[in-house]
This record gives structure tokens, sequence and C-alpha cells, in this order.
């Protein structure tokens, strides 16, 4: 009822125009359409879910919150091998994934044993405690896969041009 108001001075606005009364009725026509189809989409849309609760059911503030684990344990986060980061001489630096800062010499990282990508050990501790997957290329963390290293420092090796 709200856009009755609206379409009649349309319609007045399109008469006064001199536009043929056929095409005033045909905008008219879709206008009343188009405001019939957004009705119905939003009355869809408000309807309820089979899957949302229904009325009377215990709802989600009195349920017990059950926190979803998504990430890493802190005990796998750190099983994974840490290093004081060298770059080879004439390289180019590398850098952090996260948070996208260059990585200097003998600043602390991390390896992750199936990819090898490397980041600050602070920055992926943090990605890894929301993901369990690496920031680079999806691939999964096994923290198991991570045994004893076997250097204390990693050496990038980098070509120079």
């Amino acid at each position: 009822m709200i856009v009755l108001p609206p379409l009649c001075v349309t319609c007045v606005v399109l008469y006064l125009a001199g536009v043929p009364l056929t095409t005033t009725a045909q905008v008219t026509a879709a206008l009343l359409v188009f405001v019939a189809v957004i009705g119905l989409c939003d009355r869809l849309r408000q309807r309820r879910s089979p899957w949302q609760q229904q009325p009377g059911a215990e709802s989600m503030a009195d349920a017990p919150q059950q926190e979803a684990v998504l990430g890493l344990g802190a005990s796998a986060i750190a099983s994974l091998p840490v290093y004081k980061y060298r770059k080879k001489r004439g390289g180019t630096g590398d850098e952090c994934s996260v948070c996208l800062a260059e990585v200097k010499p003998k600043e602390t990282v991390k390896k992750l044993p199936a990819c090898t990508h490397l980041f600050h050990e602070g920055c992926i501790d943090v990605w890894l405690s929301s993901h369990r997957t690496c920031p680079v290329c999806r691939t999964p963390v096994n923290a198991a896969a991570a045994a004893t290293p076997t250097s204390l420092e990693v050496v990038v090796h980098t070509q120079a041009n």
C-alpha cells in the first residue's frame, strides 16, 4: 500500500509529460510487477528455514557454548621447527606472507614441514591458532611430521641477476 502514492505520482507525471496512455499503463504494470516480486522475495527471506530453531525451543544464548577447534593446538604449533633466519650474500630477502614484512637476518622464523614456507614465528603461531593450513599454498600443516630439526639455521639460496 505504501507504494501506491508514488506510483500514482509517476503516472500523473508521465501523462503530463505527454507520454501516450498505453506507455503509461505499461510502465505502471511493470512497476507493480517489480514491487510484487520484491515483496514475495522479502516474504520468502523472512520465512523460517527448517534447520532454524522452532519457537519455544532452547535458544542459542541458553545453550552451553562449545568452542570449535579451528586451528592447531598450542603443543602442535610449538613442535614446528624454529630457526634463526640468515640469507645468502647478494640474494633478495624473504617476506612473511602473514604480516607482509621482510624477514631480516637473525629473526626467529618457523618453517612449515610439508611445504617449507617460511614465516615470522609470532605471525605463523597466530595464524595456525585459527587455521590448519599454510597461508601461502593451503597445504595442511601436519605438526607430527615436524620431527626434530636437523639444522638451526635456514639458508636461502637465491640466484643473483
